[in-house]
């Protein structure tokens, strides 16, 4: 096993992203760039140059489909986590991970317990209220949940100036099993075909940046990133204004951050067992 660095990540979890999107393609699921990835394949045609990560937005429905579907057959390299435990591979929580079996990822902020390959997020797209008063409160009450359900599995640091003390105490009184259970029931209080205002869930106090109408995840184009072409909303600018503002403006050089990982290219491929 040996580490690899910030570009070959970067080309490993492309690797990944072409596997799902050839498999998205050819079942008909509905995937789109989402959060940074977007930005990066708006901004910059593929990655922010110190990105880490790539994320993709489903609507639910396709989000099931592609959980049952995925990365089933024997020996498959690429692999979908969601409530995933096992000695091995160990990965809880309301989004699931396509993640790469011949690498090992350590990010310094999570428990040692939190332990899988090099992956891709993926991220549910549930149905919202449509009353104002009932969507903020559902967003406060979702966003809260989600947040614990991080914390819970983060160590405990009593001064840290990110997560606050009683944040952190709350998160750890409860069990990762029942913050879960709690945050999917809200997830999925509101049907996604059937409602008007639909968003994944916001992770802390985002107010209603999570929220858009239905039709924002129903009409996709194809956008480039390094060199390849995937799908992404056709009304990414909406998107990404209501998540970054002015999106093509730099951020200041101190805000520009990785997620710290350190990853590994494996002998073996890993295995849940």
């Amino acid at each position: 096993m040996h580490p690899i660095d910030r570009r070959q990540i970067q080309l490993t979890l492309l690797e990944i992203l072409k596997d799902v999107d050839a498999f998205c393609r050819a079942s008909g699921i509905r995937y789109s760039l989402a959060y940074g990835t977007l930005l990066g394949a708006v901004r910059h045609k593929g990655f922010i140059p110190w990105d880490d990560d790539i994320d993709l937005l489903m609507p639910r429905p396709d989000f099931e489909r592609f959980l049952a579907t995925y990365g089933k057959e024997p020996g498959a390299r690429y692999q979908c986590l969601f409530n995933a435990r096992g000695k091995k591979i160990n990965f809880v929580n309301f989004f699931a991970k396509v993640h790469d079996t011949k690498t090992l990822s350590i990010e310094s902020r999570m428990r040692k317990s939190h332990r899988f390959g090099l992956s891709i997020d993926l991220f549910p797209v549930d149905g919202k209220p449509d009353d104002r008063k009932a969507l903020l409160r559902h967003e406060k009450r979702l966003g809260h949940c989600a947040h614990q359900i991080l914390l819970k599995q983060r160590p405990f640091f009593p001064l840290s100036f990110h997560n606050p003390l009683p944040a952190m105490i709350e998160a750890h009184l409860h069990s990762l099993d029942g913050l879960l259970r709690r945050c999917m029931k809200l997830m999925k209080e509101y049907d996604f075909s059937t409602s008007r205002l639909c968003g994944s869930a916001p992770i802390g106090s985002n107010g209603l940046k999570e929220v858009y109408e239905r039709e924002l995840f129903e009409e996709y184009i194809e956008l480039e990133f390094e060199g390849c072409r995937f799908l992404a909303f056709s009304r990414w600018d909406e998107y990404l204004r209501q998540q970054f503002g002015d999106y093509m403006q730099l951020p200041p050089e101190n805000q520009r951050k990785s997620h710290g990982l350190t990853v590994y290219l494996l002998d073996e491929p890993m295995r849940m067992d």
